[in-house]
């Protein structure tokens, strides 16, 4: 019998895309087969159980057991193949080599990500990083690109620290001038979609570390900072009473009215409607 031959996406799940990057949750499969030369560069965490047969670029094929919290790591390019009765779920990053470029430049990453890691032992945070994917996906997208970035470097950033790559070393915190300069360029460009990126090239520092830093200067990190001065300026717009709310979504920078609705009702405690009636009252 022929070997069949597809690439195992699109699969029964979830995914959130952003351009360069998707997050996203693969169902299990029975039946799984599956001989492809990968698009993308990927990583995933295992969240069942499963026996396969695998093959990786060079590697023969071999029966491989894969347990509940395993990563794999496969880079854009990369042969591989896949045989199983029945195949477990996994959370996994998709990202692009611009992305992955970016990062080894930001760490000062001398050797590429271009070799896989296949079934391996779990990540020490892997429970950690599963339930902050899961909340991403549960939440549909609640914080935008700047959360899907900030997911992204973790991922990223770990398989670099599992490969014994050097970690940079900066200081704790931003500093109060850098952390103002950030809060005025979000509170200016509020009605735009903010990128992780950019706000970490304004501090100065690398996407990987930004998060951290801005964390420990303002207590929050870069998106929920963003979703609350979002929430607050929703909040002066439904006080004066004469915007819809589709029109406020758009004006502070919610990427849809049902975002800034949940984004609200998390911060607030209840429903735009509902504040603007009590207010107005």
């Amino acid at each position: 019998m022929d070997r069949k031959k597809q690439i195992p996406w699109p699969r029964d799940g979830k995914a959130l895309s952003f351009g360069d990057l998707t997050l996203g949750y693969a169902a299990p499969v029975d039946n799984l087969e599956t001989e492809a030369v990968l698009p993308f560069s990927i990583i995933a965490l295992h969240q069942n159980s499963f026996v396969a047969d695998a093959a990786l670029g060079s590697r023969k094929e071999q029966r491989v057991s894969v347990n509940t919290g395993d990563f794999s790591y496969i880079p854009k390019g990369v042969w591989q193949s896949t045989r199983s009765e029945r195949s477990g779920g996994y959370l996994y990053l998709i990202f692009d080599d611009n992305l992955r470029k970016r990062c080894e430049e930001e760490l000062g990453i001398v050797q590429p990500l271009y070799d896989p890691i296949d079934f391996h032992p779990k990540m020490e945070r892997s429970p950690q990083y599963s339930a902050l994917i899961n909340d991403y996906l549960g939440s549909d997208g609640l914080g935008g690109r700047m959360r899907a970035e900030a997911l992204a470097s973790l991922l990223v950033s770990e398989i670099l620290n599992f490969r014994g790559e050097p970690k940079e070393t900066t200081r704790v915190g931003l500093g109060k001038h850098k952390v103002l300069r950030i809060t005025e360029y979000i509170d200016q460009h509020t009605d735009e979609q903010l990128s992780l990126s950019t706000l970490a090239q304004i501090a100065g520092v690398s996407t990987f570390h930004f998060a951290r830093m801005f964390k420990a200067d303002t207590g929050m990190t870069p998106h929920k900072y963003v979703l609350n001065h979002r929430v607050n300026k929703a909040r002066q717009l439904l006080e004066q009473g004469n915007k819809s709310l589709a029109e406020i979504a758009y004006d502070v920078g919610f990427s849809s009215q049902s975002h800034m609705i949940s984004s609200f009702k998390r911060y607030v405690g209840t429903s735009p409607g509902r504040y603007r009636k009590i207010i107005l009252s």
